[in-house]
């Protein structure tokens, strides 16, 4: 099913002060800066798990629902709650039967939903997260290169292909989403990076390009094919973006390995594939669909493009990683990508290289061959007229 944005004209101005609501993930906070400043917001909150959809709706109940100021209620980047939508949805309407209540979401998720709200006014912008912030950079009245910046760094969080496809995309802007992410992780990180943003961006962002610069990369152990597997455990609570930076500082799409899960302490191997990788070339499998091939009984747990499969004893996970690279690599090379002929092991290289090379001089050989027949013809040619001429000559 296409998804076409909607495209709203501004927003009237609020005749009530406006309080912004957005999830606690790097786009969401970078979303309700943007919200924050387009709608001239008294305040604004995110937090976890305050604003999830599993609890926001509560959360705005215990803070506002006894206010006697009428108040303009703006959420972003808020989905609804799949697992109870009907309580999400009630909840809302209740609010907005006192306070102007507006839903601002990119989620298709939610989409199927909106239908049934009659007092909130829900806007759809996406699916795309760029689409949603660059709609709400529309409606500040004099946009700062700053607020363009988080415009980008809040797609880049959400690892949004359209930031790919409209070359928006820079490896500085990685690090200081990444490390935006880090800040919001922390705990009440969502709520002190959002405010820290509304007071200084500048120096915000200067301080989540630091905590960007200081992931690890996970260690090059081995390459199959276009799978970087990490050697030993992956850095404590850095598996998925230490494997994500292994990927892009050795060029593979892919990276794998293993750690010991922080909360269960069982070992888990991992897998990543590059998001710009997968916006540029989205025939190519996810990680998350080779494993649920390679172990159907398996519990494959996560986002399709970075899940973790647990093992029961470290180096059951260790083998776990060899054979997913292996897999994974086998089936992007089988993938319909249009950019991909074959894909080559790097242990291969080597092989192919003297190949190629035995090829070329074998060419050569045979190009001095037919050269010298060539001059041999040319040869004879030149004796054969000189003949011709002496026999002309003779004659006279």
């Amino acid at each position: 099913m296409e998804v076409r944005a909607q495209q709203p004209n501004a927003l009237p101005a609020p005749s009530r002060p406006t309080i912004v609501v957005a999830h606690f993930d790097v786009h969401g906070v970078c979303a309700g800066y943007l919200t924050a400043k387009a709608f001239n917001a008294v305040e604004a909150y995110a937090n976890y798990p305050q604003t999830s959809p599993e609890t926001v709706v509560q959360t705005l109940q215990n803070l506002y629902a006894a206010s006697p100021q009428l108040l303009r209620i703006v959420l972003v980047d808020i989905p609804i709650d799949l697992k109870n939508p009907n309580a999400f949805i009630r909840g809302l309407e209740d609010l907005a039967a006192v306070h102007e209540v507006v839903l601002i979401d990119h989620h298709e998720s939610s989409l199927k939903f909106f239908n049934q709200f009659s007092r909130v006014k829900a806007i759809f912008l996406g699916p795309s997260a760029l689409t949603l912030n660059n709609y709400l950079l529309s409606q500040i009245p004099v946009p700062t290169d700053a607020d363009r910046t988080i415009a980008i760094i809040g797609a880049i969080g959400d690892r949004d292909a359209e930031v790919i496809r409209q070359g928006a995309f820079s490896a500085e802007l990685h690090s200081i989403a990444d490390g935006l992410d880090v800040m919001v992780r922390q705990q009440n990180g969502a709520l002190q990076t959002l405010r820290a943003l509304l007071t200084d961006p500048a120096g915000t962002l200067a301080r989540a390009r630091s905590e960007g610069d200081k992931i690890p990369t996970a260690r090059l152990g081995q390459r199959i094919g276009p799978v970087a597997v990490a050697t030993g455990q992956l850095p404590p609570a850095w598996g998925p973006k230490a494997l994500e930076r292994l990927a892009f500082s050795t060029g593979a799409w892919y990276a794998a390995g293993w750690t010991v899960d922080e909360r269960t302490k069982q070992p888990v191997a991992r897998a990543i594939i590059r998001w710009d990788i997968a916006a540029k070339m989205p025939s190519l499998p996810t990680p998350g669909a080779v494993a649920r091939q390679l172990w159907p009984t398996r519990n494959v747990i996560g986002h399709p493009a970075a899940p973790s499969v647990a093992a029961i004893s470290e180096a059951e996970a260790q083998e776990m990683v060899v054979a997913w690279a292996r897999a994974i690599a086998e089936s992007a090379t089988r993938s319909a990508a249009p950019q991909v002929t074959t894909l080559v092991s790097e242990t291969k290289v080597g092989e192919l290289l003297v190949d190629l090379l035995q090829r070329l001089a074998a060419i050569q050989e045979t190009q001095s061959k037919m050269y010298e027949e060539y001059l041999e013809l040319k040869r004879r040619q030149v004796e054969l007229l000189e003949r011709a001429g002496a026999r002309a000559r003779a004659a006279d």
